[in-house]
């Protein structure tokens, strides 16, 4: 297709569901999707991309992906364009409208873009994937879907999921799932008594839900475990300079149960959970007000201090 028709394609694309908010894709040439410029997700995409080759071990050609809430279909469309097998969910008609734009423009036969609630996914219905992409839709969810879908998740992972979410920074409410007691807060997504057509104009938000739970990262870190995965991973690396103190980007993997062969007690020995206040992060914490505390002290008076404290001991 040539750049002047694909450009007139866009336009019709606009007109009807409104500019790209995020996923700048290439199409051809200097004719993008948003333009040529860092417009987006682009820094995200980097990291995921490496993390995928990385953790795999294997050329991205080799890979089944499934991209949950794809949006405008950005990372799908890069996987499928290094040859992956991949299958994109979206919800939103408008967002699904460009991924399928861009779809067509570049003649990718390796992606399908299906129009649907990600809670209505299932193993029955989309098959197993080797790699699943939860980027930006966990903290969307309400409760019980947020721990449910994180279970449906490992249902049809084969090998690893990448979740890039965000995350409570303080435990306000407490939740019970499958027995266990998870914590985080609640968010507001759509003002309650806002429209259908409203809540399907709001494109950083839920689909319908009018809140969300956002679970601390020690809950997070303990349900990716409860509900099935055996390993999990936090990336810094390649870096994300703008990404807010609650918001993180794991690798959950799935495998087998490891048994010691040099320690054999510990095979009988229970995981712990992750506490929600870790006391790690506390005496260090301690440890750095003490120093601190201590720098606004003479150092002569500090000396008689410590002297005194040994002399009672």
């Amino acid at each position: 297709m040539e750049i002047a028709a694909i450009l007139r394609r866009r336009q019709e694309i606009i007109d009807r569901f409104g500019e790209w908010t995020a996923h700048n894709i290439q199409l051809e040439g200097d004719a993008y999707t948003i333009g040529r410029k860092i417009a987006g997700d682009e820094i995200k995409l980097r990291r995921v991309v490496q993390l995928v080759r990385d953790m795999s071990g294997k050329p991205l050609n080799q890979l089944r992906v499934l991209d949950l809430a794809c949006l405008e279909g950005l990372y799908s469309i890069e996987f499928a364009r290094h040859g992956a097998k991949v299958v994109g969910i979206e919800g939103r008609t408008a967002n699904i409208e460009k991924a399928r734009f861009a779809k067509e423009v570049l003649s990718l036969a390796g992606v399908e873009f299906l129009q649907d609630d990600v809670r209505h996914l299932s193993a029955d219905t989309h098959g197993q994937f080797d790699v699943v992409l939860c980027l930006g839709i966990l903290y969307h969810l309400p409760v019980p879907d947020v721990f449910s879908f994180l279970h449906t998740i490992f249902q049809v992972c084969k090998e690893f999921a990448v979740i890039d979410t965000h995350v409570s920074l303080s435990r306000r409410k407490s939740c019970q799932y499958g027995g266990k007691e998870y914590w985080g807060r609640d968010y507001m997504e759509h003002k309650a008594r806002s429209s259908a057509q409203e809540r399907e104009d709001s494109p950083w938000a839920s689909l319908d839900n009018p809140t969300s739970f956002w679970l601390t990262r020690p809950s997070l870190l303990n349900l990716l475990a409860h509900v099935g995965f055996t390993s999990v991973y936090e990336c810094h690396v390649p870096e994300e300079p703008e990404k807010p103190a609650d918001r993180i980007t794991l690798v959950a993997r799935k495998g087998q149960r490891q048994q010691l062969i040099c320690c054999p007690l510990m095979n009988a020995y229970p995981s712990r959970e992750i506490p929600e206040e870790s006391r790690r992060w506390n005496a260090e914490g301690f440890a750095e007000l003490r120093h601190r505390i201590g720098l606004l002290i003479p150092r002569q008076l500090r000396s008689t201090a410590k002297n005194m404290l040994r002399r009672s001991r």
